[in-house]
This record gives structure tokens, sequence and C-alpha cells, in this order.
């Protein structure tokens, strides 16, 4: 939605200075169409990459990094998004409830790590065991579970590791439970202290009742 909205206002900027750009053009150079048009189109394209550069590094002052940590933190998302994109096609092999409702939870908290770092990139750095660790393991684990779940026949010993494969995603499940909880920690504190002020004005400004106004006498 953010990206739209970025790309509205961009093209918002870029199109009416390609229309005022091509009157000016057009009308001092005697009318030639041709070169008109393209002078307008190579400004709007520079007037749409200068917008997108102001924009992102407003968003990246905003974010309190710099742009080359910006780059670095955009890489590690893109290889996210790919490895992302493997965990979910492992879902199309599911056939019993138990599985689907870990790879349901898994999928949730994944995409919410996700999209967390997207809106707030200077998260990344509370979550980089997910990306560097817990992510890998776990698409790894994913695909070698929806192989041996889709064999026709299972003896003893692929049963077994089915069922050590879906234990250990139940236990990488908790790991990344515990990567979003480490991103969100500042914002559950900063909660509970607006909660405990809030209670403590509440308080303050409640009219006393009888048994108290007796003890203050």
């Amino acid at each position: 939605m953010k990206a739209i909205l970025e790309l509205i206002i961009r093209l918002l900027i870029t199109i009416p200075s390609m229309v005022i750009i091509w009157f000016l053009v057009y009308f001092s150079t005697n009318h030639l169409f041709f070169a008109t048009s393209v002078s307008s189109l190579i400004a709007g394209l520079f007037i749409y990459q200068c917008t997108k550069w102001v924009r992102t590094g407003q968003f990246i002052k905003q974010q309190k990094i710099s742009r080359k940590e910006y780059r670095f933190i955009l890489k590690n998302l893109k290889e996210a998004k790919y490895k992302i994109r493997r965990l979910q096609k492992t879902f199309f092999s599911i056939r019993d409830i138990r599985t689907f409702k870990l790879y349901y939870d898994i999928n949730k908290i994944v995409r919410k790590i996700y999209s967390l770092i997207q809106k707030e990139p200077r998260r990344f750095y509370l979550a980089e065991s997910f990306f560097y660790v817990h992510l890998n393991s776990m698409v790894e684990l994913s695909e070698k579970f929806s192989l041996l779940n889709a064999q026709p026949v299972k003896n003893k010993e692929i049963i077994q590791n089915i069922d050590e494969t879906r234990h250990t995603l139940k236990e990488l499940t908790h790991e990344i439970e515990k990567d979003l909880y480490s991103m969100l920690k500042r914002d559950i504190d900063d909660l509970h202290f607006e909660l405990e002020y809030a209670k403590h004005s509440i308080d303050q400004n409640r009219p006393l009742t009888r048994e108290e106004r007796r003890k203050k006498k």
C-alpha cells in the first residue's frame, strides 16, 4: 500500500511537470512536436528519479539510518522475499489439519516480520537471527518435509523423519515468535508506560469515595 501511495505521489509531481515543460519547449522551438515530446519525456524521467531520490531520503532520515544501511536492508528483504515464496510453495503439499495449522502460523509470523521491516527498516537489526538463521532453516526443513510427506508409500524411517521435521518446525516457530517479540519489545514497553501513566492520571482525577473522605478527616 505504501509503495502504491509513493508511486502516485511521484506521478502527481512528474506528469504536471511534463505537461508544463512540453508547452514551454513547444512554443520556444517553433512548434517542433517530436523534439518537444522527446525533451518533455527526458525531463519527466529526470523529475521522477529526483522525486524518488528525495522521498527515499526523507524516509531514510525518518528511520535514522544511512543510505548504505538502507540498501543493505533492502538487499536482505529481497533475498527474504524469495525464501518466503519457497516456503509458501510447500503449503500445497499439506494433507492433514495439524500440519496445516502449523504452516498457517509460520506464514502469518513470517509475513508480519517482513512487513514490519518494510515499513520500518531500522527494526531489521532487532531480527537479524530471523534473516540469517531461522528463515533459512525453516525453508530447508519445509521443503524436505514436503518432499517426504508427498511420497505415496511411507516406511517407518520416512514416517519418523516426517515427525521429527514437524517437531523441529514447531521449535523454529517458537524461535521466530521470539524474533517478532524482540522487534516489538520497545513498543510493548512504551505501551506499558503509557498505560501506567493513564491509570495514574485517572486515579488522580477520580472523586474520593466516602471511606476515603472519612480517612482524610
